[in-house]
């Protein structure tokens, strides 16, 4: 059972409110555990301090009813820091579908990264209509190679590629975090819809090649749908978990003419923060170019919070060549296993966290 906390004083963000109002909003909100159900709620249901969500991480971890814009898309992918015997892996899986683009309208990816030795491999399957399955109002997504099955309370996941497979168990074990604490929040003036469970203790085998690995740690798995915006050039979103407990999501969204950083932090007992960050993208330095697309990506950041007293130094780690390559006009992504260390609250901390930054990065 959550508790409340007194409103805290935060960056003002635009969420479900005040994308209706036209002006920025500053509060804390609650959200429930994923495991619980609420009375008159659904399980994983989460409530603000006067402001509803408009998320439900029960029911929307199905597929979404399609919106009539070309670029609407609807996506669920999580990712892994897990260890095995002489070996600490970075994991991605990602599934979207696009169902207003003509090709590739159905694609999953699968990407690894030994971060003790430095290998990466990743690998993107596009499936025809036919073959693909995400059943709307609950977690039920079949496709060759690719089986994702379960709820908000335990999940399955299965993928075979050429190069290696995966077969893991996860199971939530904090509450879900909604961004912008509604679950919607405007993406370059476009609303986006997404929430997480960030925190999903996660065991089971990952091969490579002829190699057989026995795996644990945990996953942070992220749920999103709605327009991509045209107007977006490029964004970093970056997921952090907190050795006081505290889950942080944090978005740079770089529009033709604007850019807009903030994050959502969530505690253990299910409050939010939803703050401003300094521009992600003014500090970024020492880019990697890929040879197979020539995008190219920075590799370290400075992250500040000024309203958290926070400073953080974060890095890629493993290999900069985190690339997951894909059918798309960019030619791929990056999804890369990252450390941060630093001061959070004033206090020193360090960590592990994944890295996503997709657009053009091109100087």
């Amino acid at each position: 059972m959550t508790t409340s906390r007194n409103r805290r004083r935060v960056a003002g963000l635009a969420t479900a409110g005040a994308l209706v109002l036209g002006t920025l909003v500053s509060y804390s909100a609650q959200a429930a555990s994923p495991s619980t159900t609420p009375k008159g709620g659904s399980a994983a249901a989460s409530t603000t301090s006067g402001i509803a969500s408009i998320v439900d991480p029960a029911a929307d971890l199905g597929r979404q009813a399609p919106g009539p814009e070309q670029a609407w898309f609807d996506s669920i992918y999580f990712t892994s820091s897990v260890k095995a015997k002489g070996h600490d892996f970075g994991i991605q899986v990602h599934t979207r579908v696009l169902p207003n683009m003509g090709q590739v309208e159905n694609r999953w990816t699968f990407a690894v990264t030994d971060k003790t030795t430095g290998w990466h491999k990743d690998y993107e399957a596009v499936v025809e209509p036919d073959d693909y399955r995400w059943t709307e109002g609950k977690l039920d997504i079949k496709a060759p190679g690719l089986s994702w099955t379960g709820d908000s309370t335990r999940q399955e996941v299965r993928v075979v590629t050429p190069f290696g497979a995966l077969d893991v168990e996860m199971v939530p074990t904090g509450p879900a975090l909604n961004y912008g604490s509604t679950g919607v929040f405007d993406l370059v003036n476009v609303p986006a819809y997404e929430f997480a469970l960030p925190e999903m203790r996660t065991s089971g085998t990952l091969v490579i090649g002829d190699e057989k690995h026995a795996i644990r740690g945990t996953s942070w798995l992220d749920r999103q749908w709605g327009e991509m915006p045209e107007d977006l050039a490029r964004w970093t979103w970056m997921n952090l978990a907190m050795p006081n407990g505290d889950k942080i999501a944090l978005w740079d969204a770089v529009g033709a003419k604007s850019e807009n950083s903030w994050a959502t932090v969530l505690h253990p007992d299910g409050s939010y923060d939803v703050v401003e960050v300094e521009p992600l993208a003014r500090d970024a330095s020492e880019p990697w170019t890929s040879p197979e697309t020539g995008q190219t990506y920075p590799t370290r950041w400075h992250i500040s919070i000024p309203h958290l007293r926070t400073e953080l130094s974060m890095r890629v780690i493993g290999t900069p060549a985190q690339e997951v390559e894909t059918q798309t006009p960019e030619g791929g992504y990056m999804e890369a296993t990252a450390v941060f260390d630093g001061t959070y609250n004033g206090k020193k901390v360090r960590g592990e966290n994944f890295v996503e930054m997709n657009g053009n990065w091109r100087p």
